[in-house]
């Protein structure tokens, strides 16, 4: 075996070794079916759910214009009292592309929200106006809290585990 083959081989072995190194790297930094009920326990265990209730078909599609029976899984948590404006909307798509729609509606409801207190609630304004939303098809979080950062960071947390 001359010097060129050994160098040959060892290169081979080398791009063998990064190749694998890159696909697992892909794999794991990728959300690979993450489990909805562990993201909406990550998400729910960041906020204070006591000043909230839980939200039923009716109430999201009067809220979100969304039909409970053309999503995969959802959750919706809203303020008890009308003065608050603590929201959270998890939702798991049951179809690809559908998660660009339910964008539309959920900035829809933030822009009714900041219109219902424009004028007369500037603490919940701040608040509203510091919502987060975020997606990863086929999922969205929506929160408007104290702790949305934490439920959003949650929420990522869970989707890559």
């Amino acid at each position: 075996m001359n010097r060129w083959d050994i160098l040959l081989k060892l290169a081979k072995v080398l791009l063998a070794g990064l190749l694998v190194v890159m696909l697992a790297g892909l794999i794991r930094g990728s959300a690979w079916n993450p489990d909805f009920a562990v993201l909406k326990a990550n998400v729910e265990a960041e906020l204070d759910l006591s000043c909230m209730r839980q939200g039923d078909e009716q109430l999201l599609r009067r809220l979100y214009g969304l039909n409970a029976g053309e999503l995969k899984h959802w959750v919706l948590y809203t303020a008890r009292d009308n003065m608050d404006v603590e929201e959270l909307l998890l939702v798991e798509a049951a179809e690809e592309g559908q998660v660009s729609q339910i964008r539309q509606a959920v900035e829809k409801r933030a822009e009714t929200q900041k219109n219902n207190f424009e004028g007369y609630g500037p603490e919940q304004l701040k608040l509203i106006e510091k919502y987060v939303l975020w997606e990863s098809d086929p999922y969205l979080l929506f929160v408007i809290s104290e702790n949305a950062e934490a439920a959003k960071s949650a929420f990522v947390k869970g989707l890559y585990e």
